[in-house]
């Protein structure tokens, strides 16, 4: 039998932040941002014990709630063989569909009541405050 590496202690420890950005993001967009970040959080978290330094940039992570997992990898941070083998070996990917179910459900919330962006955004004024 072999042994599955864990990374839900890392999951734990960003979790309630990640759960706090979803409840402050104003629109979709704002989504978009809080869960990239949260994800590089946990993806530089995951590589850090793996010996040579990786930069893993914004651009590495999309979230697709229409399209399962919830998420994209870019080829470029998937195809790293830390990560690969991260991916490959370990509770990775759960952890991360977790994370794209927490936001794709806040994602189409925000899509699907645009109104409750725009009051927000313009305080019932019409205007955007500045």
């Amino acid at each position: 039998m072999s042994r599955i590496a864990s990374f839900t202690k890392l999951e734990r420890q960003l979790v309630p932040k990640f759960r706090e950005s979803m409840g402050l993001a104003e629109s979709s967009a704002d989504v978009q941002k809080f869960f990239v970040y949260s994800l590089l959080e946990l993806v530089n978290g995951v590589l850090a014990g793996a010996g040579e330094p990786f930069d893993v940039l914004y651009e590495d992570v999309v979230l697709t709630p229409q399209q399962p997992p919830g998420y994209a990898l870019s080829p470029r941070l998937a195809n790293h063989p830390p990560l690969a083998a991260a991916l490959r070996e370990s509770d990775l990917p759960a952890i991360l569909a977790r994370f794209a179910a927490v936001a794709g459900n806040r994602y189409t919330y925000l899509r699907k009541n645009p109104e409750k962006t725009e009051s927000k955004i313009y305080h019932g004024t019409g205007q955007a405050v500045r």
